[in-house]
């Protein structure tokens, strides 16, 4: 059973690394610099306050724009008994597929070919292993459907279909979140705080780099994660502290302002430190909830 385990994750590895190449090589992408941002392997570390470059918190000591914006790479071991940690995994996970689908939308096929590949070999090959610790049923087969759609002949209808597939997927994955002793707002509070910081860092990389769609899109997905947890959690966040729920709306208000499109604007012309104070004052509010 190890072995065949060990050889699905590589298939699904082996998957995502043809996907890939598939999207760099293609006609469609030339040109595009759509290219994402390189995954920092920050460990997500051990505290429940998941705020990047946070004490304990995600990718200790990272999360500044020269080294790599808001991307950090997910500690399987931390996800299998943070639920934060885990969480996360999922919501970069649907962050990929947001932006990818948005930018299908507008015609960038290459360009959501490589959003949806992406999450497979940076996250879901080490997470495979902790959903089924967890009980959450695995999911490779549906990413690996996603990623290959846009090149397999799937029409429109049927590439929309996979990615929303992917994200039923997601949701169910998220209700077999590691036990914790914090209430489900205060997770929540602090899996938000996470993904605005992540989508803060990202706008003030894009800002400080002459090809700034790459990081752009991962952080204007980064911004559609949050809000997917805004709108569901947003109210319960509020009946458990309403200064936290405030410093939330204010970062995630700067945050759609400064990703209007999921294409990067000529001009990045947000104010990018304002929006790091913004998040970052919501993460200090977060953390008095631990």
């Amino acid at each position: 059973m190890a072995i065949e385990r060990k050889t699905k994750r590589l298939e699904h590895a082996g998957i995502a690394a043809l996907l890939a190449g598939l999207a760099a090589c293609s006609p469609m992408n030339e040109g595009e610099g759509e290219g994402e941002v390189a995954v920092n392997a920050g460990d997500e570390g051990g505290g429940y306050s998941a705020a990047a470059g946070e004490g304990e918190g995600e990718g200790e000591g990272e999360g500044s724009a020269a080294s790599g914006g808001g991307e950090f790479g997910i500690d399987p071991a931390q996800a299998a008994r943070n639920p934060v940690t885990y969480l996360t995994a999922l919501e970069v996970m649907r962050a990929h597929y947001l932006a990818g689908i948005a930018a299908y939308e507008v015609d960038r096929r290459a360009v959501a070919a490589e959003m949806f590949t992406h999450p497979i070999s940076e996250i879901y090959v080490d997470l495979e292993e902790v959903l089924l610790q967890l009980g959450a049923p695995e999911f490779g087969d549906l990413l690996s459907a996603a990623a290959a759609a846009p090149y397999d002949g799937s029409s429109d209808a049927e590439i929309r279909a996979a990615v929303a597939a992917v994200l039923i997927a997601i949701d169910e994955a998220e209700t077999h979140a590691p036990a914790s002793d914090h209430s489900n707002a205060s997770i929540e509070a602090q899996l938000l705080v996470n993904m605005v910081m992540r989508a803060a860092l990202q706008y003030e990389y894009a800002a400080s780099t002459d090809i700034h769609n790459g990081p752009y899109l991962d952080g204007y997905g980064f911004t559609a994660s949050a809000r997917v947890i805004s709108d569901r959690y947003l109210d319960d966040i509020r009946a458990l502290d309403g200064e936290v729920a405030d410093r939330l709306s204010a970062a995630m208000d700067a945050l759609i302002a400064a990703y209007p499109t999921v294409l990067a604007p000529d001009i990045l012309d947000a104010d990018a430190e304002a929006i790091i104070q913004l998040a970052q004052a919501a993460s200090t509010e977060v953390e008095r909830l631990e």
